[in-house]
């Protein structure tokens, strides 16, 4: 082949390139979105989905542009695709209706049954689901951004505020990495979870900042190997594997590890929470490396979360293998941990090792321990009384 064909081709193939990888980018603007912040834009972001989950190739992206703002109402970005990967690109901010206009659905936005999913953004990416709409209602408030019946998802580099509920909810997914995210909403909006996660394994969240008006962070039935580091909680309700066995019901959560986080103002730290009355376990549970700063309840094991719609049933979920190190700071109260476990005997090998967590004000603090079996080791203050 002579030097000026084997150019001519490589000008080719690269010509190719740069009309397959335009090919591959699906504007949301090009399928009718107006981007002003008033007309509704659900039904373009919905046929730019289209277009882009049938997209062949390697990867597809469907493109939310910057310094625009999208009306989108309740929609369902459904799979599988027919790419590898496919990526939103949230550049632009996505804002939600009204409570009024969807107040029908359950979510806002959800990605069902995509493998091979990225959402991800930059400084400028924003979510903003008007919570404030929704607070002061009695009626169900909804979660934000919904990931279900998902595989190899990452979440990356957007904003998320004032969710309705959950910010971010995954459910029924595996590997899925949650990271540099920024969920904001006021300390006193109700069930506002920055990420909720519930029958899903292998999921990760870290390097991420939230701040919330109930968990950071919750834990739900069904899910294992869940890491969570790096993060930094405030304000909130901490980072809670909980809530199980509502009504009676038998639930499980296991292989959970909590380490590099940072508790500030927060009604709650290390959190482990039971309904009275429930069945199932949670095991292998790990609180390593936290920092407190001014909480009211650092560290909490609750068996008797209770309603008062509920009728308690005797037993309790069993806890085991729960293990706290290298936990330091202050707290608000004179309460820095508080082992509440039932009769039942369902609260075994607590192990503690090396904290020292004191009042913000100056003032001795103590830890209440009932039926808690385990041990201590290490510097440990305030002496747990029930642990060896």
């Amino acid at each position: 082949m002579g030097i000026r064909t084997a150019t001519l081709l490589l000008a080719g193939l690269a010509w190719c390139g740069v009309l397959v990888a335009a090919a591959g980018v699906f504007n949301v603007k090009d399928y009718g979105a107006r981007g002003d912040g008033t007309t509704d834009d659900t039904k373009a972001f919905m046929d730019a989905w289209t277009a882009a989950c049938g997209a062949r190739g390697w990867s597809a992206t469907l493109l939310v542009p910057a310094a625009k703002s999208f009306l989108v109402g309740p929609t369902r970005f459904s799979g599988p695709c027919a790419s590898s990967r496919i990526i939103v690109q949230v550049m632009g901010t996505i804002t939600a209706p009204p409570a009024r206009p969807w107040s029908e659905k359950n979510y806002w936005l959800m990605f069902y049954q995509v493998h091979g999913l990225t959402v991800t953004g930059g400084s400028t990416g924003l979510l903003d689901g008007r919570g404030g709409t929704w607070w002061g209602d009695k009626c169900k408030r909804h979660a934000a951004l919904v990931v279900m019946n998902c595989a190899d998802v990452e979440l990356s580099q957007f904003s998320s505020k004032n969710s309705p509920q959950m910010h971010i909810a995954v459910s029924q997914s595996s590997k899925v990495h949650l990271t540099q995210l920024t969920i904001t909403a006021p300390w006193n909006s109700p069930n506002t979870d920055g990420v909720h996660i519930d029958r899903s394994q292998d999921v990760r969240v870290t390097r991420s900042t939230i701040g919330t008006g109930d968990d950071c962070i919750s834990i739900g039935p069904g899910s294992q190997f869940v890491t969570v580091d790096g993060i930094v909680c405030g304000p909130g309700h901490g980072v809670s594997a909980g809530s199980l066995g509502r009504k009676g019901a038998t639930e499980s959560v296991e292989y959970i590890d909590v380490k590099n986080v940072q508790f500030i103002n927060t009604a709650n730290g290390a959190r482990i929470k039971t309904w009275q009355g429930g069945k199932g376990y949670a095991r292998s549970i790990s609180f390593t490396d936290i920092n407190f700063t001014n909480v009211d309840h650092p560290v909490v094991i609750n068996q008797f979360y209770v309603d008062r719609r509920d009728v308690p049933n005797m037993g309790a979920v069993a806890l085991s293998n729960i293990t706290y190190t290298n936990l330091k700071g202050t707290t608000r109260y004179k309460t820095a941990v508080e082992f509440d476990c039932s009769e039942s005997g369902s609260c075994t090998n607590i192990h503690v090792n090396s904290v020292a967590i004191t009042a913000a004000y100056g003032g001795e603090t103590v830890a209440r321990c009932q039926n808690a079996q385990g041990d201590t080791s290490g510097y440990v203050y305030p002496k747990i009384p029930c642990l060896r």
